[in-house]
């Protein structure tokens, strides 16, 4: 991707900074979700991370049912579009077009990130999903990571 270069997937644990968007495929638009809560669950030989969800939210659903999804890492914390994608949680809305954010394509999973709003991003694949009490836990494998 133009203007950003790879890291070594052991190392992109490091990229990861709360508030972190999730960026995930719908099934009929892409979708971004904020987390406030993100953090690296292992790192060698790859990075793998872990997030806690409400089980309802869009985002998990969509990553169950692809079974990937992106880690973005924001240029501001506290941007605009991280707060209006996080007051979102419809399967029919298309954040990109409902808040005016330009999207890109990624390598490795289909999803789309805001390439002029974040400094880096990690591709994921999912490991597994796992229900503790009201909460959903989230694991994914890193396939790709990348940084400005």
């Amino acid at each position: 991707m133009e203007g950003f270069k790879q890291v070594a997937l052991q190392e992109a644990y490091k990229m990861i900074k709360s508030p972190a968007v999730v960026a995930t495929k719908g099934e009929n638009s892409y979708d971004l979700t904020p987390y406030g809560w993100i953090m690296p669950m292992d790192y060698e030989p790859v990075t793998k991370v872990i997030f806690s969800s409400d089980p309802t939210h869009q985002a998990v659903a969509n990553i169950k049912r692809t079974k990937e999804f992106a880690v973005v890492i924001p240029t501001d914390a506290g941007a605009k579009w991280i707060e209006e994608c996080g007051s979102v949680s419809d399967a029919k809305a298309d954040k990109f077009k409902q808040f005016g954010i330009s999207g890109e394509k990624v390598e490795n999973v289909d999803v789309l990130i805001p390439t002029d709003k974040i400094k880096g991003f990690i591709e994921f694949k999912l490991i597994r999903t796992e229900c503790e009490g009201s909460i959903e836990l989230v694991m994914g494998e890193a396939v790709a990571a990348w940084e400005k």
